[in-house]
């Protein structure tokens, strides 16, 4: 346990040293919902933030990825993401 604890605390700081404070005009609503969000998760404002930038480059790579898929799935006829769940079941 103290391995992880020395771990933990080593990630921690690196992740900290890397950190840079960035300032963004927000409507009130957005302000607000950041606030309570964090306070509901228990997280801060920047760890709101972080997660939910995080998402959008998620959201962004399978939109990528869906695209360059896009001739293949349409070539086997699969239209739907209903189509693909058959498909892959189908395969296994």
């Amino acid at each position: 346990m103290l391995i992880v604890g020395i771990l933990t605390s080593i990630s921690i700081s690196i992740r900290l040293k890397s950190m840079k404070t960035v300032s963004y005009s927000l409507d009130e609503e957005t302000a607000e919902g950041i606030e309570v969000l964090a306070r509901q998760s228990k997280v801060s404002r920047s760890d709101i933030v972080r997660s939910l930038y995080a998402r959008v480059r998620l959201d962004k790579s399978l939109e990528e990825l869906q695209a360059k898929a896009a001739p293949l799935l349409e070539k086997l006829g699969l239209h739907t993401e209903d189509d693909v769940a058959a498909y892959a079941k189908s395969k296994t």
